[in-house]
């Protein structure tokens, strides 16, 4: 009998990939530097977005997990700015240069990214329960699946998502964010 392979679902992922930088960030905090690559996390990413091809919904499951992780990030991010939405957009503003001047190859998942983040900070109040608003999900899928290559969907969706995560996990495990527990509190109390 072969083997049924469960469908993650796009918000479980999304928080396991921010935990799982969370972790690797407040273990590495005393070292100097980023900690080294978690090539199990992008093994599970890859294996996640593999799957929802399979199961042809790779561009709806990999959009609503781009769309978690983005509002994960602003969340996180508004809430280390002191909810000031000046901070917030100057941060934006100057992140999204970054990663552009950084990013000069022919098809670069940064701008995608900001442009994803701009979009759900414009409309956020709060950090969501769930998927945001239809309009919001089409504002936030019309850059995202125009930067998926047809027959290259996967490894494009990792290159958006995989950004949104790290970014994430490295604002709630930053210097001055939780620690191990309170990260794994947070993510635990944000998947159910």
């Amino acid at each position: 009998m072969p083997e049924t392979a469960i469908r993650p679902e796009p918000h479980g992922t999304a928080f396991s990939l921010i935990r799982a930088t969370a972790l690797d960030l407040a273990a590495h905090r005393d070292g100097e530097g980023q900690p080294p690559a978690n090539w199990e996390m992008y093994d599970s990413l890859t294996a996640a977005l593999k799957c929802w091809h399979a199961a042809d919904c790779l561009r709806e499951d990999s959009l609503l997990l781009t769309e978690w992780l983005a509002c994960e990030l602003i969340a996180y991010l508004y809430q280390q700015l002191g909810q000031d939405r000046d901070r917030l957009e100057a941060w934006l503003r100057d992140h999204g240069d970054q990663v552009s001047q950084a990013q000069q190859h022919a098809h670069p998942a940064g701008p995608t990214t900001v442009e994803i983040m701009s979009v759900v900070a414009e409309d956020f109040t709060a950090r969501p329960a769930g998927p945001g608003s239809q309009t919001r999900l089409l504002r936030i899928a019309a850059p995202y699946l125009l930067y998926l290559r047809e027959g290259q969907e996967v490894e494009d969706a990792r290159e958006v998502a995989l950004p949104l995560a790290l970014w994430a996990g490295q604002q709630l495990g930053g210097a001055d964010g939780p620690r191990r527990r309170r990260i794994k509190s947070c993510t635990d109390t944000r998947t159910r």
